[in-house]
């Protein structure tokens, strides 16, 4: 066979194939909608497990939200309602599924699924969590629901696990109102800066990291708003300015930037003598 005949051969047996597979969906299509609009619903049960087991979660979910109401009240309740929430997870639709998975813990609060609901509902939260610089209430909801579990659950083996994800979390809501508290400092705000990084220390004492990048602008922050004010404010301003520089330096004399410890130590002995003059 020549090579023109070859490109007719690989074209023919590709186009067999998307014949094939076309014939092939739209006769599943069919059948799932047939199955959908029929009132076998023991029928539709297995279709549904069927499919989610095999990871179809698209169809998996289409069949357990209709038999959400069939099956309300009877044995099989918990679990169309509990799979109706994974379905919906492995389809990525976190939302629907934390607000299902909240919905069961209400519903069933003595089945055996509903550890799992409770951690899982928590999960779907800390899935559908932003980046630290948007709106953290869903951050919040996450950690709130985590906790419960916890608190609820304390010798289930994924405590372990949950702990991680509030660690997470809480780094997240962390690094979110240092930024804010630093952007005061980027705009020259500095007063500003200073409170806001102060109330940041105070509220996050355990944070070195952070602790350590939030002393370290607020001393450049009391240089700044002390070089720029009247004379008369200036004297108790380079004493504040000199105050946190020797607190940041016994904290951290071991800080390995060391352009950074030389300008802040450049600033501290300028400042000492603006109030020795």
């Amino acid at each position: 066979m020549n090579l023109l005949g070859n490109i007719k051969h690989n074209i023919l047996t590709k186009l067999t194939l998307i014949v094939v597979l076309f014939v092939l969906l739209s006769s599943c299509a069919s059948k799932h909608k047939k199955l959908l609009q029929s009132n076998d619903n023991e029928a539709k049960y297995e279709a549904a497990v069927k499919a989610y087991e095999l990871g179809d979660y698209y169809h998996a979910d289409q069949l357990f939200e209709n038999l959400l109401f069939y099956f309300r009240g009877k044995d099989k309740a918990e679990d169309v309602n509990m799979y109706y929430g994974k379905s919906l997870m492995g389809n990525k639709d976190y939302y629907s599924a934390g607000y299902q998975f909240e919905n069961f813990v209400r519903w069933f609060p003595y089945s055996p699924k509903a550890e799992e609901a409770l951690f899982l509902s928590a999960y779907c939260k800390y899935m559908e969590s932003p980046d630290f610089y948007l709106d953290q209430t869903i951050t919040k909801e996450s950690m709130k629901a985590f906790q419960d579990y916890v608190d609820k659950y304390p010798e289930s083996p994924r405590v372990n696990e949950a702990n991680k994800y509030l660690d997470e979390l809480r780094l997240k809501l962390i690094k979110k109102d240092y930024t804010t508290a630093y952007n005061y400092y980027k705009v020259e705000q500095y007063q500003a800066a200073h409170v806001a990084l102060s109330n940041f220390i105070a509220k996050y004492s355990d944070q070195t990291q952070y602790r350590q990048d939030a002393m370290y602008y607020i001393v450049l922050a009391d240089y700044y708003y002390a070089k720029e004010s009247i004379e008369e404010k200036q004297r108790e301003r380079w004493n504040t300015m000199i105050l946190d520089y020797e607190r940041y330096a016994a904290l951290f004399e071991n800080f390995t930037d060391k352009k950074k410890v030389e300008d802040l130590k450049e600033k501290y002995e300028f400042a000492k003598k603006q109030v020795e003059n």
